[in-house]
């Protein structure tokens, strides 16, 4: 069984010798309340340890694993590995979408595409990664924290589904404030309008 936890992402990692802050702490608490709930042989996260390096970042989550010695495995590509797996950023989108606008769309009209295109056409090509990196323990129970977004959108569920693997959602939204919600708005945005992952080019037009 996979037990999923949802997050803000900004609840993940603090910087080295910081406190942690409130979202951190939750994301912490959750933590332990399902380690001794799930007894899990392992625990990934949506999380790069490269882009943790870049930041001088250290990982909540890797933190608690290391405390009571569970396997932590880092599940999120590289910047090498999403240009190889084809992942578009939400920029890259922005920008090919500001290239085709005939109609003069005001900036936070062609953000709101973008989000719902990132969402639509490449969430599930970063899942599908996730998926490969866990292969091996799936025949376990682990946790896996993820971007609440994940949960709110239906293609993960799908996946673990389409390939027989149980999950339940452990806790969601810890984290996630007013700041997030252009996110959620994006992804309502989709469900009215799946048409709109047509609007871009498989591969950036520009680098």
């Amino acid at each position: 069984m996979l037990y999923i936890i949802g997050v803000a992402h900004r609840a993940q990692a603090r910087k080295q010798g910081a406190d942690s802050t409130e979202a951190q702490t939750a994301l912490t608490q959750s933590l332990e309340r399902a380690i001794d709930l799930v007894r899990p042989a392992f625990i990934g996260e949506e999380a790069c340890e490269e882009t943790l390096e870049c930041r001088q970042e250290i990982s909540i989550v890797k933190e608690v694993a290391d405390k009571h010695v569970i396997r932590h495995m880092f599940c999120d590509p590289s910047r090498e590995k999403r240009q190889a797996i084809g992942y578009r950023n939400l920029q890259s989108i922005e920008m090919e979408l500001v290239m085709r606008d005939k109609r003069g769309l005001w900036s936070e009209e062609i953000r709101n595409k973008a989000r719902a295109i990132e969402i639509g056409r490449y969430f599930g090509i970063r899942e599908q990664f996730w998926l490969e990196r866990l292969d091996a323990h799936l025949d376990l129970d682990g946790i896996f924290v993820c971007g609440d977004l994940h949960i709110e959108n239906p293609s993960f569920r799908r996946l673990l589904e389409h390939n027989n693997i149980p999950c339940e959602v452990l806790e969601r939204r810890i984290g996630v404030t007013k700041d997030d919600e252009p996110y959620y708005v994006a992804l309502r945005y989709l469900e009215e309008h799946p048409e709109v992952i047509e609007l871009v080019n498989e591969k950036p037009t520009h680098r």
